[in-house]
């Protein structure tokens, strides 16, 4: 037991007033963060709060403009990754920076010095200790997401971290796979070192973390004791004051219920709208594995089937079969007709729409203005004798900027310079003016704050509540659960399971999304 009376031990990091701008855009503004040893640290905050930019500073991959950084009480400059690695801080990316090629004994050790270490049995030991199964002979390509992730965290504490930055690391992970990774956390912690968790994910934080720093556009909001605080009020400090009413912090802790928007729609339980029969995407190259495997389900008009999976199983190419974007064999039959074969503009002209999940690059037209963005896909209909009436065309964006809530200048605005959530409402502005029948979304609140996910989460409601056929792919599991009639999950290409709301079990989802049963 820890003495009362003895003095508090010194932090084992301390970031103080740190500032970072990128142009006129002030990305933290006097950011402080106290971890002490031995200790997990949740950093929370909506997306674009600055949690990654802060630890982006501590890493040596962004020059703060102003502040300091202190570990173990010793002031340290931390101008790249080498001296970030060196001051005793390793962190691990959203996206892994490893060599497919090479095996993990290999990634592990690159770029330093293995004389006189048995590299193999130094990562057997470390698996073993921290719970983190790793075959260090394996080849990296041949792992699943949640193998690769431990490589890097294996990789951090082969070379000496004591402080493992983990940003947003359950992102790709199966419910099984987050039990392991806390269970590892822990391991780590009561191994001496301490463990910043960036999330915006308040049910895992309470789940694991000892503490917890709240940020909010770039600024400290609060850093609180886990056992002084409640999942209710961590929400709250995340979405502010003002914007904190019961809906939104609903948002904020996952707790999404879309069935009473529905509940006058006498459809929902009656014939099916859509069929899919056979769908199936051939591989690239002589004899490679189909990309889309003989999928096919049925949608009741209003319901809303939501589709998970760990990312590279088919998403992409599965979302892109389903609107006429790739070309598949099979069958797509939509109130009766069959748009397999045809041409994408007849996809649209049926009511198929897609919201792709790469916002930036198959959703916009970065360089083009808000009002020539909404008319992509509608520009025949609105041609008359070969010309567009752009008169129409920017009294009808206008109203979708105010109906839609989209934060601009001006229609005429490039998409380009509009943030993530408000690029998101001008491409769902798109699809909603074609009057859907099927809308599809690909992981449609990635990177948005939690006002924009829940703008997202209201118009999905909309959608089904008018009858629509709403498809979601994502591979955010609560997102799915939360929004999902039915779930399926895709597995190398191919459909498994077909679960009714409120009797989804995030467990059996994830044996599935492993191909347990798949």
């Amino acid at each position: 037991m820890t003495d009362p009376t003895a003095p508090a031990a010194a932090p084992l990091l301390r970031m103080s007033g740190i500032r970072k701008t990128f142009g006129p855009v002030v990305a933290l503004d006097g950011v402080d963060l106290t971890v002490a040893p031995r200790q997990v640290h949740g950093l929370l905050g909506g997306n674009g709060a600055g949690k990654t930019t802060l630890m982006n500073v501590l890493y040596g991959l962004y020059a703060p403009d102003a502040g300091s950084v202190e570990i173990e009480g010793r002031p340290v400059t931390i101008a790249s990754p080498r001296d970030a690695i060196a001051a005793g801080v390793g962190m691990v990316h959203q996206t892994f920076l490893q060599v497919d090629v090479f095996t993990v004994a290999e990634n592990v050790v690159l770029g330093t010095s293995t004389k006189g270490v048995d590299v193999v049995e130094r990562l057997r030991e470390l698996s073993e200790r921290f719970g983190l199964a790793v075959d260090p002979t394996a080849r990296v390509a041949d792992l699943p997401v949640g193998v690769r992730q431990r490589v890097e965290i294996l990789k951090a504490l082969y070379r000496g971290a004591k402080v493992l930055v983990l940003d947003e690391p359950t992102t790709n992970l199966t419910p099984q796979e987050v039990d392991a990774l806390f269970g590892s956390m822990r391991a780590i912690v009561d191994g001496g070192m301490s463990v910043v968790l960036i999330t915006h994910k308040i049910r895992e934080t309470m789940a694991v973390c000892d503490a917890m720093t709240i940020m909010r556009d770039g600024q400290w909001v609060a850093t609180v004791d886990a056992k002084d605080t409640s999942a209710d009020d961590l929400a709250a400090r995340m979405v502010g004051t003002a914007a904190a009413d019961d809906d939104t912090v609903r948002v904020a802790l996952g707790e999404v219920e879309v069935g009473e928007a529905r509940i006058d729609v006498p459809e929902v339980g009656g014939q099916e709208r859509l069929v899919v029969s056979g769908l199936t995407v051939a591989g690239v190259g002589a004899g490679a594995p189909p990309l889309v495997d003989d999928v096919s389900f049925a949608i009741r008009r209003g319901e809303i089937l939501g589709i998970a999976g760990v990312a590279g199983n088919g998403q992409v190419e599965l979302a892109e079969a389903l609107t006429g974007c790739r070309p598949a064999a099979g069958s797509f039959v939509l109130d009766g007709v069959d748009l397999a074969g045809r041409p994408t503009a007849d996809w649209l002209d049926a009511g198929v729409v897609y919201v792709p999940e790469d916002r930036q690059r198959d959703g916009i037209l970065p360089g083009a203005g808000i009002t020539e963005n909404l008319v992509l896909g509608s520009h025949r209909r609105r041609a008359r004798r070969g010309l567009i009436g752009w008169g129409d065309a920017r009294a009808d964006a206008v109203t979708a900027i105010e109906e839609f809530s989209i934060k601009t200048p001006s229609a005429a605005t490039p998409c380009g310079q509009l943030s993530g959530g408000n690029i998101q409402r001008v491409i769902l502005a798109r699809a909603f003016a074609h009057r859907p029948k099927v809308l599809l979304l690909h992981n449609p609140t990635r990177g948005l704050d939690i006002p924009s996910t829940r703008f997202v989460y209201d118009r999905v409601r909309q959608a089904a509540a008018e009858g629509c056929v709403v498809i979601v792919i994502s591979e955010d599991l609560d997102e799915v659960i939360a929004l999902a009639d039915r779930v399926k999950v895709v597995y190398s290409g191919r459909l498994a399971g077909d679960i009714a709301r409120g009797a989804t079990d995030p467990y059996e989802l994830g044996r599935l999304m492993t191909g347990v049963g798949a």
